[in-house]
């Protein structure tokens, strides 16, 4: 017969034997045959998080070929687009070039011709172009005509214009001319021009003077709310009287040239005085156009005060060539829309406002060879770009 009992970590068995004996055996929980041996908590923490780990590897190495297909597809997308965008920019100043090229000899033959004898005579090769009228033409032209001085215009700051100063360095006025160029800094002057009666007739204005009438404005315009003002500046009496005495008069602008800036002070006003012809004054001029404002153009009205009779000596300024606004502060007649000429200078000394010469009148500030080489680098770019996305699209093969 044989007992067992647990004690401690012992598993107790007494045994009769059979003389009549009891023997007790003392077996410990390691030594028992019916049970496996237990192992410690923390060795099987250990291999639990061993499995988790293996487990995990394998799900990564599983979803890794997705993942890097996914991301090589994007690449070859971005790459692709890259190129296409850079060889259509290059297609485009390639087109600008021969435009430019064209504009360039268009130029130089009207510049050639002889210059035309009237305003009517402007007018009628206007006409004779029929659709193509709003083509600017670069062919000059007499004006005989009075200036209205008292609402002339200041436009600016700009550079001077091409050749008035100088052929060649920072005050020759081919650095960009804009308000961060280099050269000096200052204004054109544009005045109200009543062209005379025996070569005026009824005012015209070439297609795309019509079209910037009333432009769009700028962004800033947009976010100021700025509106045009309707107040504007009054044509005297007496200029207003010859107008009304003569039915075959018009109005036109004349950019009479460039003044420096400190000929203006802060306030707007006169500091020094420049050339302003007083009756009846011979030009030659060309055709000029009006600027159009682009998507984060600041108003044109930006820094202008309006004249007024209690201070004679402020003058209107614009920060760039704003048709409705100059209407508006020359009071011209309802639907006139006058055209817009550059005044070259005939020769002599420099005075202001310093006007450009025959040679350098309407050049352009992008030349030909500037639009070649923005294409040369959209070409050069979009070339590097195709051999890159060539090595990605065969990358392991």
């Amino acid at each position: 017969m044989a007992s067992s009992s647990l004690a401690g970590r012992c598993l107790r068995l007494d045994v009769v034997a059979r003389g009549g004996g009891v023997q007790t055996l003392c077996i410990s929980r390691a030594q028992n045959p019916m049970r496996a041996p237990a192992l410690p908590s923390r060795r099987l923490a250990t291999a639990d998080a061993a499995v988790a780990a293996t487990n995990a590897t394998a799900a990564t190495a599983a979803a890794t070929p997705a993942t890097a297909n996914q991301g090589g597809t994007a690449g070859k997308i971005f790459f692709t687009s890259l190129c296409a965008a850079t060889f259509g920019l290059g297609a485009w100043q390639t087109q600008r070039y021969f435009e430019k090229v064209k504009l360039v000899k268009k130029r130089e033959d009207d510049l050639g011709m002889e210059p035309l004898s009237s305003y009517n005579d402007w007018r009628a090769l206007k006409s004779a172009a029929g659709s193509d009228g709003g083509a600017k033409s670069y062919q000059r032209v007499h004006l005989r005509g009075k200036f209205q001085h008292e609402n002339e215009i200041l436009i600016g700051p700009r550079g001077p214009p091409p050749g008035a100063l100088a052929d060649s360095g920072p005050n020759s006025g081919r650095g960009g001319g804009g308000g961060m160029s280099s050269s000096a800094q200052g204004y054109y002057v544009v005045t109200p021009f009543v062209v005379s009666c025996d070569g005026a007739g009824d005012p015209v204005s070439s297609d795309a003077n019509a079209k910037n009438a009333n432009p769009r404005r700028g962004w800033f315009d947009g976010l100021f709310g700025r509106k045009n003002d309707t107040s504007g500046n009054n044509i005297s009496s007496n200029s207003s009287a010859a107008f009304d005495n003569c039915k075959d008069q018009a109005i036109v602008w004349i950019n009479r040239g460039w003044i420096p800036r400190h000929y203006i002070n802060k306030n707007n006003e006169r500091v020094a005085s420049w050339e302003q012809p007083r009756g009846s004054v011979d030009l030659m001029a060309m055709e000029s156009r009006t600027e159009s404002p682009g998507t984060f153009t600041p108003p044109s009205r930006l820094d202008s005060k309006k004249s007024n009779e209690s201070n004679p000596q402020t003058i209107n300024k614009l920060l760039w060539i704003d048709r409705s606004a100059m209407e508006e502060m020359t009071s011209c007649p309802a639907d006139s829309h006058p055209p817009l000429f550059v005044e070259i200078n005939g020769g002599g000394a420099l005075q202001y406002p310093a006007k450009p010469p025959r040679e350098c009148v309407g050049e352009f500030k992008v030349t030909p060879e500037v639009h070649a080489g923005y294409a040369a680098t959209w070409f050069g770019l979009s070339g590097a770009g195709m051999v890159m996305t060539r090595k990605l699209l065969t990358k392991g093969r």
